[in-house]
């Protein structure tokens, strides 16, 4: 939820056209999130003593809200829900967009990508991790230091590493999310968020398919197709309502990274400043197939 915050207008005939129309807007603002409140919040109380009462009801769901307590989830897992419908409220959701990481962690002459992952996961999510981790190992254009640390159900971001974690984030719509900290253009960080809200009682290919999906994201990569109902793609990038055909990461999938960690090296030039130092630019040369939308300039 967005939270605004406005100051009382008050009338002055000197008062600029962009000031009221961004206090009108404010206004505005302010009673869209009301209404979301009421609705959804408070559940679209009649009256006052419903309101009062849905106010209290949230507020207790607040105080009783821990992101590891695993009792309330949901107690079949997946069971007899279409998997599918998990990917309507996926942030990246239409956005295509292919990143690659900061050029520090991209070794030149065609070493490619050497990524710390933290495996910030409890002991419930140790199988899933590994087979997922070693499946993504088999690129050539990457080369993975997973490294186990204490359970973190914070998921809190670690600059220059994808963190990996589990946690009880609640009835979102979404089983798992990624989130890179994009930085001019590349990705600084990242960290890959597993759902046991929805998770936590599910099969082992519910489970691995969101592991590999997610952290795929992390290396940069997007969604392969987003259809979940049309013939599997047989890559995890994949949407599907049947992921026991998509659980690996597939050659499309290495095809891409390889284009975006392999594809070229390091150019170096050499210029003459204005002070009569040498300046040293290197760059990193991708493949603009693979990166048909990115216009940043990969110098860093």
């Amino acid at each position: 939820m967005s939270i605004y915050t406005s100051n009382i207008i008050i009338y002055n005939p000197t008062m600029g056209k962009s000031t009221i129309i961004g206090s009108l807007t404010t206004a505005a603002l302010l009673g869209v999130s009301g209404f979301l409140i009421w609705k959804y919040a408070l559940d679209s109380p009649t009256n006052t003593a419903e309101a009062q009462q849905g106010a209290q009801d949230l507020w207790k769901k607040a105080q009783n809200f821990s992101l590891d307590d695993f009792a309330q989830v949901l107690e079949g897992g997946l069971d007899g829900l279409d998997f599918g419908q998990f990917f309507d409220n996926d942030p990246k959701l239409g956005d295509n967009t292919t990143y690659v990481w900061k050029s520090d962690f991209i070794e030149p002459n065609n070493g490619g990508l050497h990524l710390t992952l933290l495996n910030a996961l409890d002991d419930t999510w140790q199988q899933e991790f590994e087979d997922a981790i070693a499946d993504w190992e088999q690129s050539p254009a990457l080369t993975l230091d997973p490294q186990r640390v204490a359970v973190d159900y914070d998921c809190n971001r670690v600059d220059g590493v994808m963190v990996v974690c589990n946690a009880n984030f609640g009835e979102t719509g979404w089983v798992g999310i990624n989130e890179n900290e994009i930085v001019g253009g590349v990705i600084y960080s990242s960290v890959a968020k597993m759902n046991e809200y929805y998770l936590r009682n599910a099969e082992y290919d519910h489970r691995r398919y969101t592991m590999c999906h997610e952290v795929g994201h992390g290396f940069g990569l997007p969604h392969t197709d987003e259809n979940p109902y049309n013939a599997n793609l047989g890559n995890c990038l994949d949407y599907t309502d049947n992921p026991d055909e998509n659980l690996h990461p597939g050659d499309v999938n290495f095809n891409k990274l390889a284009g975006m960690y392999l594809s070229g090296n390091r150019r170096k030039t050499r210029r003459l400043g204005s002070n009569g130092r040498i300046m040293e630019t290197h760059m990193l040369v991708v493949d603009w197939d693979v990166l048909p939308s990115y216009d940043e300039d990969l110098i860093d």
